[in-house]
């Protein structure tokens, strides 16, 4: 027996002594880093010396229209070390700014909170049904106070943040240094006014998807496919203005559609508003700032009217007459320096490419989607229609035009253009 128990006792120690020793993977307790990463965001957090820019959304996914509850939200912030933060946002269309407190704390995560009240930015997430903004849920429009904090992206400099109660993902910007914070909301009324003075219709293509959009200006896009019956359903979702576009809170709606959450900067032509990380999805904007701005003369679309086609038949046997085989190949337009609109008539020469054109000035009255024409006078040398005796056809281009915008296509012939962007289309309206 004591032979048997010094065996047991030796294979024991070998045991023992066999057996991997585990280091430790942490230097430190998970209380102690859970406290070091609060410590480290909330240092992150009021290194921004102007403050951070949040673009706030409410709900994830609307499908049914509650423009309260979709639409985008701008808000300021400067967080300080002794727990206050300002606030800055909009209520009832006034800059207001207030302080109250913030806090950092760990939740099963790290958890940005706002935790005592501020009447602007607590509004959004209040279930006081006086504020009337929802129905007898007691859910308020669905905003949150308290949010996630996920990563910070270097790249783009932006913090990452998530609504602990309803999940919707928010982005914080550092607000520019020596950027004046009213003067910011001043920024992008004037954007929001430029692009949706009016509830117009807007165009939104993605690779081979062309979605037509309107509710403009309430924030919340209403979305359907081009053509598509707009009497019922559509997709909503929201965006914000920003100082230089708009950023859409897009992702998967529905069965049916599948919009881009991204930012879409103005062109330079202010003809669009393109997509920042690829440039084949874009919205279209209203085209009359397409013309206005445009450098190159832009087509003109034929067939006015019967009495039209009828003189320009009358111009082509005149011209024919002087050179055998000549014809007016086009028309086109541009704004002249002097505000009036420039009318090209373009003409195929002896069959000739269409080079040789006349200029005829008219004064315009411009509409937010329109353009009223009325001629003045010819241009000093490009007048042929005058020596062809034909000048009465230019003024049949007298009236109000609506514009509309269909597919791509470049610039009326004789001139050269490298761009390429959405087409103007005239009707004559009256």
């Amino acid at each position: 027996m004591k032979i048997q128990k010094i065996i047991l006792l030796i294979l024991g120690i070998v045991l023992v002594a066999c057996t991997p020793r585990v280091d430790d993977l942490f230097d430190e307790t998970a209380v102690v880093r859970l406290e070091q990463r609060r410590a480290a965001l909330m240092e992150q957090f009021m290194k921004a010396e102007n403050g951070w820019v949040m673009q706030y959304f409410a709900r994830v996914n609307p499908v049914a229209s509650d423009t309260a509850q979709h639409k985008g939200y701008t808000f300021i912030m400067k967080f300080r070390e002794d727990g206050t933060v300002t606030i800055a946002g909009e209520v009832n269309g006034l800059y207001k700014t207030e302080t109250s407190m913030w806090d950092v704390i760990n939740d099963n995560s790290s958890v940005l909170t706002f935790n005592t009240f501020n009447s602007i930015f607590h509004y959004y997430s209040n279930p006081d049904p006086e504020l009337g903004l929802w129905g007898a849920d007691g859910e308020g429009i669905g905003g949150d106070y308290e949010f996630l904090v996920l990563e910070y992206n270097e790249k783009e400099d932006y913090q990452l943040l998530k609504g602990k109660k309803n999940g919707c993902y928010i982005r914080m910007y550092p607000m520019a240094a020596g950027q004046d914070w009213e003067d910011y909301f001043a920024q992008i009324h004037a954007m929001d006014e430029f692009l949706f003075e009016e509830a117009n219709t807007l165009d939104l293509f993605q690779d081979e998807q062309h979605w037509t959009l309107y509710n403009a200006r309430t924030h919340e896009f209403r979305a359907f496919d081009y053509d598509a019956d707009t009497l019922g359903g559509g997709s909503y979702f929201g965006f914000i203005t920003t100082p230089k576009g708009i950023y859409i809170n897009g992702d998967k709606l529905d069965s049916a559609h599948n919009m881009p959450r991204e930012y879409f900067l103005l062109s330079a032509d202010k003809s669009r508003l393109v997509s920042t990380t690829s440039p084949d999805t874009y919205i279209t904007i209203d085209p009359l700032d397409v013309l206005v701005s445009a450098s190159s003369v832009w087509h003109f679309a034929n067939g006015i009217n019967t009495t039209f086609d009828a003189a320009e038949a009358v111009v082509n046997q005149n011209i024919s007459a002087v050179a055998p085989n000549s014809y007016i190949a086009t028309y086109g337009w541009k704004k002249a320096a002097d505000g009036r609109y420039e009318l090209y008539v373009y003409y195929s020469l002896r069959g000739k490419a269409a080079t040789n054109y006349d200029i005829y000035y008219f004064t315009a009255e411009e509409g937010r989607h329109s353009v009223k024409l009325t001629y003045s006078e010819p241009h000093a040398t490009r007048k042929n229609l005058v020596n062809y005796g034909s000048l009465d056809l230019v003024p049949l281009f007298n009236g109000t035009y609506d514009l509309a915008l269909t597919t791509p296509w470049r610039p009326s012939k004789g001139l050269t253009a490298t761009r390429q962007i959405d087409p103007i289309v005239l009707h004559l309206a009256h």
